[in-house]
């Protein structure tokens, strides 16, 4: 998570905010097309993983499914956009060519496995030698042509490599076979996981959305500005999800052995998210004029503002992780895709309402008020879905 950040000052420090804007802006597409890639697996799988951990020939069929399901959805996805790229948009063929092992990666990114069989360190340590090779890399090397598709292929080209040796040797070390998927059954799949990977795109995009809808009303600075928030949301997000993912295999036994071992330990997490958050939020509340400091070299009264007001964001985003989880436990990936129309569609009234009725400064109120909505609309769809479940 240290690593992305210091992509941030590193790139625009050597190429200027424009070749990030470009990097950034081609990220955002990748990282979009890889979770349409990985078609939701990361969440659906891991409980199957977990519970038939030691049978080799159930863990042969769930690793050859997957596998199947992803480079199927690659395909569709690389075909029908190259064809469209060079047929319409030509001149962004290079671009969108620098983006692909990124979105490759996830064909074999096996974070779903290792997750079941709890040896996420695999992947957490490899994480972090990647970042750092990549950041090695804009580092020592000099770019005059083509930066922002060169920095592209920095970022992406040593992950996809990562995953790749990740995969293989978790294919012979756990003596797998890949076996041909036959088509129903990549079908039902594709049909059961639809829902699940709606969801996740949607939580790209109510970040998306608001982004681009600020960006042609407010001035560079403020939106460079919330851009340092934003960024700062998204690595939050990801110390969350790597957490739930860390106790997803203890949750999803705990909720096998019964619901009521569950709900205790969901109570204990939700605990420990509300302190650890709530510290978080002092800390930059308080010190948002350092924060400031380190990312924009001089004390910025507008960031310093949008710091502030960012700063409970992260406690509401925690809280709202284990309804989420409880949700894929549950298997009510139906009510997950509801809940993620209503967030998209609570997303753009938002957008239009703090863009056309508020002041600049009121953008940085996005993230905690989206956080919250998100926190409130799961609440009760599992208020209510326990209620109805009593009756």
């Amino acid at each position: 998570m240290l690593l992305q950040l210091l992509a941030i000052p590193l790139i625009t420090k050597k190429y200027g905010l424009a070749s990030f804007g470009e990097v950034a802006l081609a990220s955002s597409i990748g990282l979009f097309l890889a979770n349409l890639v990985n078609y939701g697996t990361n969440q659906t799988a891991v409980k199957d993983v977990s519970i038939h951990r030691n049978d080799k020939v159930k863990l042969s069929f769930i690793f050859s499914e997957i596998f199947w399901l992803r480079l199927v959805v690659f395909l569709t996805i690389t075909t029908t956009i190259t064809i469209t790229t060079i047929t319409t948009k030509n001149e962004y063929l290079i671009l969108w060519l620098s983006i692909l092992p990124l979105i490759a990666s996830e064909i074999f990114n096996p974070l779903y496995f290792l997750i079941g069989i709890e040896k996420i360190q695999w992947i957490s340590w490899g994480n972090i030698i990647t970042r750092a090779l990549s950041l090695g890399l804009i580092f020592f090397f000099n770019l005059e042509q083509f930066v922002s598709v060169y920095l592209n292929l920095m970022l992406s080209v040593p992950l996809f490599i990562f995953y790749s040796i990740i995969f293989f040797i978790i294919f012979r070390k756990f003596d797998l076979n890949i076996s041909s998927s036959p088509f129903f059954q990549l079908r039902e799949k594709i049909k059961s996981n639809f829902f699940v990977t709606f969801n996740g795109s949607s939580v790209i995009l109510q970040q998306s959305i608001f982004m681009y809808a600020v960006a042609g009303t407010v001035s560079p600075s403020t939106l460079g500005a919330y851009g340092i928030i934003d960024k700062l949301l998204g690595a939050v997000r990801q110390l969350v999800s790597a957490f739930s993912s860390a106790i997803y295999p203890r949750a999803a036994q705990l909720f096998h052995d019964g619901r009521s071992q569950w709900t205790e330990f969901r109570k204990k997490i939700q605990v420990g998210y509300s302190v650890f958050f709530l510290i978080i939020a002092l800390f930059i509340f308080s010190f948002a004029n350092i924060g400031t400091m380190l990312f924009t070299h001089n004390e910025d009264p507008t960031t310093i503002l949008f710091f502030r007001y960012f700063s409970l964001a992260p406690l509401a985003l925690a809280l709202n992780a284990n309804n989420v989880l409880e949700l894929l436990l549950e298997k009510q990936y139906k009510k997950m895709f509801d809940i993620s129309l209503i967030i998209i569609l609570a997303t753009g009234i938002i957008s239009f309402l703090i863009t056309r009725y508020f002041e600049e400064s009121a953008i940085a109120l996005y993230p905690l008020i989206i956080e919250s909505v998100c926190l409130v609309i799961y609440t009760l769809f599992l208020r209510f879905n326990k209620s109805t479940s009593l009756e």
